[in-house]
């Protein structure tokens, strides 16, 4: 009897040995591919960090790819890849470069108002605070180099309250901000 017994354990074992060992191996599988992840992680934040609000063109890296996003000329992704084989892990991130400094006088036109503040050279992606409406206060002083830019007045947040907005309450210039076209009231 301890014979047949022996064998029939022993074939059932030899069945449910392979699923035995996947499940064994699983965890370390598992953990492998987790730490492949934050290492590319780790490289994708430390690249967008770089170059976050610069005006330096992304160089890719042995690791780190980036490319332009929506035919933007200062929104990039990035794609940092690590691991071998089916260990693999890739990671992409989205960052923003600096525009760079120009005459943001729309198109081009000319405007025969005269406002009290020059206009800024570029814009950041942050909107001005409401307790300084135009960042005119120390807001842009404080924050220029940090955010890539002057921030963006209330009455340009949306092209709603650009139209709504009285030319002549602007402090400087934002005729035909954002390709919203020539103010109708300028």
């Amino acid at each position: 009897m301890n014979i047949v017994s022996t064998l029939v354990g022993l074939s059932i074992m030899g069945a449910a040995a392979p699923s035995m060992l996947t499940m064994s191996l699983a965890p370390f599988e598992a953990q492998k591919r987790a730490e492949n992840l934050g290492i590319a992680e780790t490289a994708a934040v430390i690249f967008a960090a770089t170059y976050e609000g610069k005006l330096a063109v992304p160089q890719n890296t042995d690791v780190c790819v980036s490319a332009p996003r929506e035919e933007t000329a200062n929104a990039h992704s990035v794609t940092c890849t690590h691991g071998f084989g089916k260990y693999v892990q890739s990671v992409t991130r989205a960052f923003r470069t600096a525009v760079p400094d120009k005459e943001l006088n729309g198109n081009g036109t000319t405007t025969t108002r005269e406002f009290a503040y020059e206009t800024p050279t570029r814009y950041s992606g942050i909107q001005c605070p409401t307790y300084d409406r135009w960042g005119l206060n120390g807001f842009n002083d404080l924050n220029y180099e940090a955010t890539g830019g002057a921030c963006i007045p209330a009455v340009a947040w949306t092209q709603t309250s650009y139209i709504l907005s009285s030319p002549d309450a602007w402090m400087y210039d934002i005729n035909n901000y954002n390709g919203w076209g020539n103010h109708p009231d300028i």
